[in-house]
């Protein structure tokens, strides 16, 4: 298991994606896992309404290398991939373009390492301006955020890197790895706890004073090269004051609804328990209990002096979460809320999978807490191939809110539609 096993279980593997496909040729995304067909998977935006709960997986492409989300900018009609090997992709019109829209230098040794998250600016239409999240290694490696420019309609941008924030990382695990625009218009960043095991030598989990384990907000549309918002929780004292809400382990992916202004959190887990949470609009600073908590359950590394499990109200219990062990389960991936308009039965549902086991499951994101088993299990529907069994990546959205999932090993992406 590669990637994002590491994440939860700290073993290594060795899947990749596949690193000599033809980037010399443009190919048509083909609609039959294995290849070999014509296109039959419409562009974006691609579909009148289908009413359903009925879902399947529509290969758009499996010619990337180590997809791990996609993104767009609003109401474009491209798709952008952003593969972990340092490029994003872009697919318009049906076709997989031959030269990529950039490419970065990135550190990708690590599973948890490289390219991780893509965002555009609400206003890309106009200013052009997009955000990467991915590592480097100077002396040491480092988390960093980058802002780029493109003319909004070409198809490859300017290679002009603005590095916005940069946050030393000492091991190579547990960096985050999600970049995304709130629906208040700031830039919010997830950031691990700094990698190894029970919270590392550093403690971060319950520290305030550091970047690492936490939701991050920042303002990019004032200051050089951003501001605070006044309304942080610590803008002003108490922690750092790009802090928004803490005490995550591994928020590898999270995601805005763009109806309410929810954010939800798909925290990565240790030793027993993944979860999902979430920072209901017009709240912050939120503390969700790592490493005090492990999801539900008592987990407290003593040794940096987080003993609190008699206090949980200290602390925001998630809103689901589950046991993998002796599941085959690994990783939490967070999906998002579905806001789109091609699947109409399936507006308002939280979309969660896991990357070992291929699940995609949803519930109403309008629950503070429900039961894993009361939640839907969608992955014998939506999946009766295992395409994404022990491959799942990442979840995305094109720029009218239809829902992508991504299958590192294989290099494919595939949208989620209605049979």
């Amino acid at each position: 298991m590669a990637f994002l096993a590491l994440v939860a279980c700290g073993s290594k593997g060795g899947g990749t994606g596949d690193d000599t496909a033809d980037d010399d040729t443009p190919g048509r995304p083909d609609a039959r896992p294995g290849g070999g067909g014509g296109p039959d998977a419409a562009p974006a935006p691609y579909c009148t309404p289908k009413k359903g709960t009925n879902l399947r997986l529509q290969l758009i492409t499996d010619q990337v290398t180590k997809p791990v989300t996609v993104a767009a900018p609003n109401a474009d009609g491209r798709l952008f991939i952003v593969e972990q090997i340092g490029r994003i992709r872009v697919v318009k019109d049906g076709l997989l373009l031959p030269t990529p829209y950039l490419t970065i230098p990135v550190y990708d040794v690590g599973d948890e390492q490289g390219l991780l998250g893509l965002t555009f600016h609400p206003d890309f239409a106009n200013n052009g301006r997009f955000f990467v999240h991915y590592i480097v290694e100077t002396d040491d490696f480092k988390v960093r955020i980058a802002e780029y420019h493109a003319d909004p309609s070409a198809d490859v941008a300017d290679t002009t890197e603005k590095v916005i924030l940069e946050i030393p990382h000492h091991y190579d695990n547990h960096n985050g790895g999600t970049v995304t625009f709130g629906n208040d218009g700031y830039l919010y960043i997830s950031v691990g706890d700094g990698g190894g095991g029970d919270d590392g030598p550093e403690g971060n989990g319950q520290d305030p004073d550091t970047h690492k384990a936490k939701i991050l907000r920042i303002d990019v549309n004032s200051g050089n090269p951003y501001s605070v918002p006044a309304t942080n929780p610590w803008a002003s004292s108490g922690g750092v004051a790009e802090m928004f809400a803490w005490g995550l382990r591994n928020p590898y992916r999270i995601a805005f609804d763009r109806g309410t202004g929810d954010l939800w959190i798909g925290d990565v887990g240790q030793g027993e328990y993944e979860e999902v949470d979430v920072v209901r609009a017009t709240t912050s600073g939120q503390n969700f209990g790592w490493p005090v908590f492990e999801g539900p359950a008592c987990f407290t590394a003593d040794e940096h002096g987080n003993q609190g499990c008699d206090s949980p109200g200290n602390y925001v219990a998630p809103v689901t979460a589950y046991n993998r062990v002796g599941t085959g389960q690994c990783s939490v991936i967070m999906g998002g809320v579905y806001r789109g308009t091609c699947m109409p039965d399936m507006v308002g549902q939280v979309f969660f999978g896991d990357y070992c086991s291929g699940e995609v499951r949803t519930f109403d994101a309008n629950v503070d807490t429900i039961a894993y088993d009361s939640t839907t299990d969608r992955t014998d529907d939506i999946d009766p191939d295992n395409d994404i069994y022990q491959r799942l990546s990442g979840f995305g959205v094109d720029g009218f809110a239809e829902l992508y999932v991504t299958a590192l090993q294989t290099g494919s992406v595939y949208r989620i539609e209605v049979e």
